[in-house]
């Protein structure tokens, strides 16, 4: 490990700073884990894009659809791809604490420097039982352990419990997935001096920026909304960082038809209750990364949408589409 388990936090606000991205999974046509295209899109996100670095086998990764030995290898293909030039996150999400532990120990020993993990979506509706899960994990591993609050599907990390977790010696990052305001200062206002925290929407990173003193944004927009030749994320970033505010809400204005697609194709069926990853795959394919299949009981887009959202997409005049 590049740190000691006590060292968690210290590192976390070292290397969890900037954009990171998030990529859904190809799989090939024996519907195994592509490592050809996979291996692509990293090399995309890290030499085009240039992320600060990346998330592995998050919800659009489909990583509940994977055995837990089809999750290790990929989390070994991801890393060896990356070599070192971005620092790394493996989501080691599971109902079972038994093989949260045994991917996060894996995760450990191939040399990630983070492991996320979701709370328990069975028999976990309290606070208690949240904290004793997560307790149990800090207990058998050293790595920097970051929490993902998803409470649309789980038992919700509140600013209370998050505070508990923060003492946890290796609790060390926070990914909030709650979309209210008030959630979010109450988080930012219980535990923002303790870890590391990340508001998982591109929409209000600016704000985050700005006006919450926070210092990461991690979720699939960075590669959805940057090209090659086009880094507006990129640029208003260091605008913003480099105290060009002008500048930075320009240039973040300039990216507003993409995030109206993203309310309609993304987050307009997320809402609804179908998780979108066939729309991001196919949105990927668009601008010249890998993308493919999705898994069941993930729904495939028709015909006729891939239309839609290629028209939709051309219309913005914002990518070369393929």
């Amino acid at each position: 490990m590049k740190y000691s388990k006590s060292e968690s936090k210290e590192a976390a606000r070292e290397l969890l700073r900037g954009i990171w991205t998030a990529m859904p999974y190809c799989w090939d046509e024996d519907d195994n884990f592509d490592d050809a295209a996979n291996r692509s899109n990293m090399d995309h996100v890290i030499e085009n894009i240039k992320v600060n670095g990346h998330y592995c086998s998050g919800n659009i990764a489909e990583f509940w659809s994977m055995p837990d030995n089809e999750r290790m290898h990929a989390h070994e293909v991801m890393l060896d791809q990356a070599r070192n030039r971005i620092p790394m996150i493996a989501g080691c999400h599971h109902q079972s604490v038994k093989q949260v532990v045994t991917l996060a120990k894996h995760a450990q020993e191939i040399g990630y420097d983070f492991v996320i993990i979701l709370t328990p979506y069975v028999a976990a509706r309290d606070d208690e039982t949240v904290y004793q899960f997560y307790e149990y994990i800090c207990s058998r591993v050293d790595i920097g352990i970051i929490l993902f609050n998803v409470p649309q599907n789980c038992h919700p990390i509140n600013a209370s419990l998050a505070k508990r977790l923060s003492k946890l010696p290796n609790i060390c990052g926070y990914k909030q997935a709650d979309g209210s305001p008030a959630s979010t200062h109450s988080i930012i206002d219980s535990v923002g001096k303790d870890i590391v925290i990340s508001v998982a929407d591109e929409a209000p990173w600016l704000t985050s920026i700005t006006q919450l003193g926070l210092q990461w944004l991690v979720n699939y927009n960075p590669h959805l909304y940057q090209s090659k030749d086009w880094l507006p994320l990129k640029d208003y970033t260091d605008a913003a960082l480099n105290g060009e505010i002008n500048r930075a809400t320009e240039i973040a204005k300039s990216i507003q038809p993409l995030r109206e697609l993203h309310a309609k194709w993304i987050m307009g069926y997320w809402n609804s209750g179908r998780m979108p990853i066939s729309e991001m795959k196919y949105w990927q394919e668009l601008i010249g990364m890998k993308g493919g299949r999705t898994r069941p009981p993930v729904i495939e887009i028709s015909d006729e949408k891939k239309q839609e959202l290629k028209e939709d997409l051309k219309s913005t005049g914002l990518f070369n589409i393929i």
